[in-house]
């Protein structure tokens, strides 16, 4: 089944890549991210500890993901707000 995530942030790492900073829209549905999981049809690396971002009162946000692609993209592939889907193989 595939989770829908909204792009709420994009960052570039000079020499680790661009990280992607998703709300997951669906938080009700578990997954997990396997290898060979796509983001928006992009391979995404598979974290065992994945950071989070913090809310206005320094908790942890549970809806928000970091996502950080596998290969080279063009800048402008994903964009701030965009919803896009993950798949995760079975």
């Amino acid at each position: 089944m595939a989770q829908e995530f909204e792009i709420i942030k994009i960052f570039a790492h000079h020499n680790r890549g661009q990280f992607i900073f998703a709300r997951h829209v669906n938080v009700d549905h578990d997954f997990e991210i396997k290898e060979g999981s796509l983001l928006g049809g992009i391979p995404v690396l598979n974290y065992l500890d994945m950071p989070r971002m913090l809310d206005d009162n320094g908790q942890p946000r549970l809806d928000v993901f970091v996502f950080r692609q596998l290969g080279s993209l063009p800048a402008d592939y994903f964009h701030e707000g965009q919803v896009v889907k993950l798949v995760v193989p079975e």
